[in-house]
């Protein structure tokens, strides 16, 4: 237990080397540990071997198969590998887990817009926007699913609202790039 919460502090300190080797002495010392694997996972994630990462995800959800974190990170490595049909059974499982989470169903409504599945993307982002009005990543997404859909209308009022939501916020998560600033919103609204 020392070695992974040293894993964890030590990867926020921003000594990934020595986080990874920390949390490996965890995995030496309890290898059945799931959140020692889900820990080891993080790191390789942020030292970009993210295939090596997915290994550990498995590991975790694998000893502990209700491991929502380990299993959360998993579909969204799965998706950044680009291996979309696996990431999307991943947040299946992970939405049976926690049906109500909207960055988690955001996730997946991200990536059924990667597979083109706008519409159905675009409905699991409308649900979530009833339930937070005010989340601002919600009308992002849903900015980007109507202009892939064509559906330019709608896009400049979402982006509106998210304008409005949050003035004072400078940054505005996107689902592809990260973050829209203030000005990419803004000329999006005028397209």
């Amino acid at each position: 237990m020392w070695h992974r919460n040293n894993a964890e502090i030590l990867d926020r300190s921003g000594d990934s080397e020595a986080a990874e080797a920390a949390a490996r002495l965890a995995l030496q010392r309890d290898p059945d540990c799931a959140s020692a694997w889900e820990t080891l996972g993080t790191i390789l994630v942020q030292q970009g071997k993210l295939a090596e990462s997915c290994a550990c995800y498995e590991k975790a959800v694998q000893i502990d198969p209700d491991f929502l974190q380990a299993l959360n990170n998993l579909a969204v490595t799965l998706d950044r590998l680009g291996q979309l049909k696996a990431a999307e059974a991943r947040y299946k499982q992970v939405l049976r887990l926690a049906p109500e989470s909207p960055d988690i169903q955001l996730n997946f409504a991200t990536l059924l817009g990667e597979l083109g599945r706008y519409h159905e993307g675009l409905e699991i982002v409308r649900q979530v926007i009833r339930r937070h009005p005010n989340m601002m990543r919600a009308h992002a997404v849903a900015s980007e699913f109507t202009r892939n859909l064509k559906r330019h209308g709608s896009a400049p009022r979402r982006v509106e609202r998210a304008l409005f939501v949050g003035p004072d916020q400078s940054e505005i998560p996107s689902p592809r790039s990260g973050v829209f600033s203030r000005k990419q919103l803004r000329t999006v609204a005028r397209d």
